[in-house]
């Protein structure tokens, strides 16, 4: 009944009733109530096929929910929010979705918004953050009956996209990359039936290369570069490694938003499945889109000894190694 009340026509009625009462009183004719009788009826049919066509939508159709991840950016985050909130709205039935998601299923914009701030290398704290983003999508799904579709924009730090990724391993994901020459977000995926985690025989987006080969060494740096700047491989966090297997990406400057996101993940993904068969640890340094990274991080999960590292200050510093991250909901 609450869900019919608040219904925009039967608001509208409660505008029109006074006025048209007054028209038609004034008239002293019947056929003019007659007349704002039917019109009145005539709203309260609509309200009735809206309710339940706005019902149906909420109880039986796939859900489209977005989600913003902010790590250390002065990008506003509520800005980021309802530009997803508009996006979604533009290119699907889900009119009014931030109001309806409250209406319907008691999320507000608060449950989807999280943010870091400060020391990115306090493990424990950056491992806390993660399993926090894991309850709330687990808790989101759980008061949701139908199917949902999570809509991610994640922002700034690639090497915590590989982890953000593990939050949505076994999720249908919308992925949104930041267009930093029009402030704004654009769609470059959408993952779902684990389409990410095929295997790759010929490469297309990267040129793969060994730099350094010690067969007596289990360690490996794989040294991804999917963005226009370079990595220092001869930096003193770096030069030490024995075994550096480079991919650079065959394309010049930055993805476009047409190419295939998916695809460069699935060959990192590949390279680094065959590497984890054949050394003990994997350490990564990369410079890539956070999209990139979050789609590995489905791919990857939490299963491999991968050491993260982080650009910092001309030296790539560990972060975390994706093992050590455990969510349990």
């Amino acid at each position: 009944m609450n869900d019919f009340l608040e219904n925009r026509y039967i608001k509208l009625i409660s505008i029109l009733v006074i006025p048209l009462g007054f028209f038609a009183d004034g008239m002293s004719k019947s056929e003019y109530f007659i007349g704002v009788l039917i019109i009145i009826l005539f709203f309260f049919i609509l309200a009735f096929i809206d309710n339940r066509k706005m019902k149906s939508l909420y109880d039986e159709h796939t859900i489209p929910i977005p989600i913003v991840i902010n790590i250390d950016s002065n990008e506003s985050t509520i800005y980021v929010l309802n530009h997803l909130f508009k996006e979604i709205e533009t290119n699907s039935s889900f009119k009014n979705l931030k109001k309806n998601l409250k209406h319907y299923r008691n999320i507000v914009s608060e449950d989807l918004m999280f943010e870091y701030k400060g020391d990115l290398y306090d493990k424990e704290r950056l491992i806390s953050f993660i399993q926090i983003i894991k309850y709330q999508i687990t808790k989101i799904k759980e008061n949701t009956p139908n199917k949902v579709q999570f809509h991610l924009a994640y922002y700034k730090k690639p090497a915590v996209g590989f982890l953000i990724g593990h939050v949505f391993d076994s999720e249908d994901l919308v992925v949104y990359q930041k267009n930093p020459d029009e402030d704004t977000f654009n769609k470059v995926a959408t993952v779902e039936k684990r389409n990410y985690k095929s295997q790759v025989n010929d490469y297309e987006k990267f040129d793969i290369q060994t730099i350094k080969e010690d067969k007596n060494s289990n360690t490996v740096l794989l040294a991804i570069k999917a963005s226009s700047h370079n990595i220092a491989l001869n930096s003193n966090s770096l030069s030490s490694y024995e075994n550096i297997i480079s991919m650079t990406a065959k394309h010049a400057g930055t993805i476009g938003l047409d190419e295939d996101w998916i695809l460069y993940a699935r060959e990192v993904f590949s390279v680094l499945n065959k590497l984890q068969t054949e050394y003990k640890n994997i350490t990564i340094a990369h410079n890539m889109p956070e999209s990139i990274a979050v789609i590995l991080g489905m791919a990857i999960g939490n299963y491999w000894n991968i050491q993260m590292t982080q650009y910092d200050r001309g030296e790539y510093l560990n972060l975390i190694k994706l093992d050590e991250v455990k969510c349990y909901f």
